[in-house]
């Protein structure tokens, strides 16, 4: 069977994706002009942080499906899976990392800092229990990190271990992702006592959310596997997804604590999927293309950057004439993006530009196979 294409550079999943950086960047940004425009921005208060999860899912997923297929041993896949997408996500993290620490240190940045300071080195701040020190933007970060882990571990353990073929291993770890996640947020309900306890061990923890790029990867499984009627669903699932995100998803703990204790973060990235098939088929952005892609390709960066440059650069934006705090806060957007664009030019794209000549070392070197990678 002829498969959908999964990832690759798709103007519908550039939109998806600079739309929830911009969104990020706002929210946590938008009170330095809320003395005069206090309901800016005017959107859905729904998680945009969880679109980045389903939207890394779906696309890390095609990529998955690729490798599990091809020949060569599992270990070898494994690994040459992991360093493509270590050089993709690690030499950031560790900058902005060892940034805040610097920041936190001169008392230019909110936080502490002590021997729990090290789990933020391996990913552990927020796995099973919350560490609330500083570089808060970094829960997501774990999340994304541990599944980019842990699921072709499942995925190439189980093709070494039982023989599987790479869509049944492939779907295993979806169903995994997808239900264990429900077992961990009813096992910490019990710490959750109002809006800040909720945010830390339902919504921030890593076994609690691995559930929302889960979603994104069966979305890859299906539309790699039945690729017409993926796109015949693509108008009645997004409206779905649009009543479900519209209806139920903009609802708060304070609204309705028990269903956002244990059913908005599995319902959420469901309906967030359900614009995949209509974003996925979205080719073409005509004079918009080349922006767009552009910026979707800086969103990690400006996810990185916009809250180190609020600390820093923040306070000089609010002004009690409307026109000046608007100009200052349009030049404090413009240099967190161009900022991230420098970092994407001169620190991602290098590491990045890595990536296949690692994975032709790895294939080369790898005991008794020639394989190519």
């Amino acid at each position: 069977m002829s498969g959908e294409r999964v990832g690759g550079r798709i103007f519908g999943l550039d939109v998806m994706r600079a739309m929830a950086g911009v969104m990020v960047m706002l929210a946590h940004t938008s009170h330095l002009v809320a003395d005069h425009w206090p309901r800016f921005p005017v959107v859905p208060s729904i998680d945009w942080v969880g679109v980045f999860f389903v939207l890394s899912g779906y696309l890390i997923g095609g990529m998955l499906l690729d490798a599990s297929s091809k020949p060569g041993p599992a270990p070898l896949r494994f690994l040459d899976f992991m360093q493509r997408r270590w050089l993709r996500t690690l030499p950031n993290y560790y900058l902005f990392l060892l940034l805040n620490i610097l920041l936190v240190s001169v008392g230019a940045a909110p936080g502490m800092l002590g021997h729990m300071t090290a789990a933020y080195a391996v990913f552990m701040q927020n796995f099973h229990l919350p560490l609330d020190l500083f570089f808060w933007e970094s829960w997501s970060l774990a999340v994304e990190e541990w599944f980019y882990l842990l699921f072709p571990l499942i995925v190439f353990g189980t093709i070494a271990l039982f023989g599987l073929r790479g869509r049944n291993a492939f779907l295993l770890a979806c169903v995994l992702f997808i239900v264990l996640p429900v077992v961990g947020r009813s096992s910490v309900a019990h710490h959750v006592l109002e809006q800040t306890t909720w945010a830390l061990w339902i919504h921030k923890l890593v076994i609690t959310r691995l559930d929302a790029p889960g979603y994104g990867m069966l979305a890859a499984w299906v539309a790699r596997g039945w690729p017409i009627p993926w796109r015949r669903v693509r108008w009645p699932a997004i409206l779905l997804g649009l009543y479900l995100l519209l209806t139920y998803c903009t609802r708060g703990y304070d609204a309705a604590p028990r269903f956002a204790t244990f059913a908005l973060e599995s319902l959420e990235p469901f309906s967030v999927a359900l614009f995949l098939p209509i974003l996925s088929g979205w080719k073409n952005g005509s004079v918009f293309q080349r922006p767009m892609r552009g910026l979707s390709l800086i969103t990690y960066a400006i996810y990185l950057v916009h809250l180190p440059m609020l600390y820093l650069f923040g306070h000089r934006v609010p002004d009690p004439v409307a026109w000046k705090c608007a100009m200052y806060y349009a030049l404090f957007l413009g240099a967190t993006v161009t900022i991230a664009a420098l970092i994407y030019r001169f620190w991602e794209r290098p590491f990045m530009q890595l990536r296949a000549p690692l994975g032709r070392w790895l294939a080369r070197h790898w005991p008794s196979s020639g394989t190519a990678v």
